[in-house]
């Protein structure tokens, strides 16, 4: 597992205890054929009652763990809950291993509010009782999924922002939180990124106001975006300082699986047989790709303008930008054959 991305350790577990007979069974055969010394200390592994025990409460942990990543990931999803998501599993993670109701403080020493005799899930015991393990060895083996889950809690406590109780207040942007008549204040939030009392004051008004039917109530970009483009009897909208902040926190990354997807195709279109690829031409082949992406097309379903399609194969689509003629100063719209409408390419980098 040290070898896996660590992503793929709740997935490899799963695998392995589903397939447990039946690698216990090849290693056996290999290390009796083969005299092969791997093979035989896997399958010396896979006869450890403990292993097997151990991989069990690995896979509900990581089940809980790999749910919250996966939505902190996603392409769609609602960044008003991410946060909350997030707490919520510490929470779920403590309540294994602490004392029943206690709800810990980042000052407090995680070792002093152990529950003596944590109930460590069904399967988990299940399986210990089925083992008859000795009571020094079974008391180890509690004792070390503790630590995992002690540890876990630490690191997730780690990674929260020191903010992270005002932050959660970006949950009072989602549609269910925003059109209740008794909302939760949003001038905490709002501190963090207006600093002019005028418009604040402005915010806290049209928070306290926006009482319109909406339509889009169930998905909370949707209903930022109707409220952006909503327009009064004078043109106007109503809503324009509460809006701009709505979508200025709903902007906000949430995390970096977008840039190492990215890194994730950069490295597939330069590959090392396409390595003196231009970055401009590395740019415009990524730009595109995700361009589609958000129109939801690809390159075999999109159609070309006819006006592009026609510059194909003529010297005016092999013009670099430093051959490209000046922009002309009149206030007539371009010609089918002005260059400023072709896509321009490295002839370079296409030979």
């Amino acid at each position: 597992m040290s070898q896996t991305r660590w992503m793929s350790i709740e997935s490899a577990i799963v695998r392995i205890l589903q397939q447990w007979i039946e690698l216990k069974t090849h290693f056996d055969i290999a290390r009796k054929d083969e005299r092969c010394y791997t093979a035989d200390l896997l399958y010396s592994m896979f006869c450890d009652k403990k292993n097997h025990v151990f991989l069990i409460f690995f896979k509900q942990i990581l089940s809980e763990v790999q749910s919250v990543n996966k939505k902190f990931e996603a392409d769609v999803q609602d960044p008003t809950k991410l946060l909350s998501d997030l707490v919520h599993l510490i929470d779920s993670l403590s309540d294994k291993i602490f004392i029943p109701g206690k709800r810990l403080k980042e000052s407090d020493a995680l070792q002093d509010y152990l529950d003596p005799k944590p109930y460590l899930g069904y399967e988990f015991e299940k399986n210990m009782s089925e083992c008859k393990f000795p009571e020094e060895i079974a008391s180890d083996i509690r004792r070390r999924c503790i630590e995992f889950v002690i540890e876990l809690v630490t690191q997730l406590r780690q990674r929260l922002p020191e903010n992270f109780k005002v932050l959660q207040s970006i949950s009072s942007l989602s549609g269910s939180e925003c059109l209740k008549p008794v909302k939760n204040d949003i001038l905490d939030l709002a501190k963090l990124f207006v600093n002019n009392a005028e418009i604040l004051t402005r915010i806290d008004f049209q928070w306290r106001k926006h009482t319109i039917q909406w339509i889009q109530t169930s998905d909370t970009i949707g209903l930022w975006a109707e409220i952006v483009s909503y327009r009064d009897a004078t043109g106007e909208n109503p809503f324009k300082e509460l809006s701009d902040l709505a979508i200025t926190i709903l902007s906000l990354p949430h995390s970096n699986a977008d840039v190492e997807r990215v890194f994730s195709q950069m490295s597939i279109v330069k590959s090392k047989l396409r390595n003196r690829l231009a970055i401009t031409s590395l740019n415009a082949v990524l730009t595109i790709k995700y361009g589609l992406r958000r129109h939801g097309k690809s390159c075999h379903n999109y159609k070309l303008p006819e006006s592009v399609l026609r510059k194909i194969r003529s010297l005016e689509a092999y013009q670099t930008s430093s051959e490209s003629p000046q922009p002309s100063t009149s206030t007539q719209s371009p010609t089918e054959g002005d260059p400023r409408e072709i896509i321009e390419w490295d002839l370079a980098d296409l030979q």
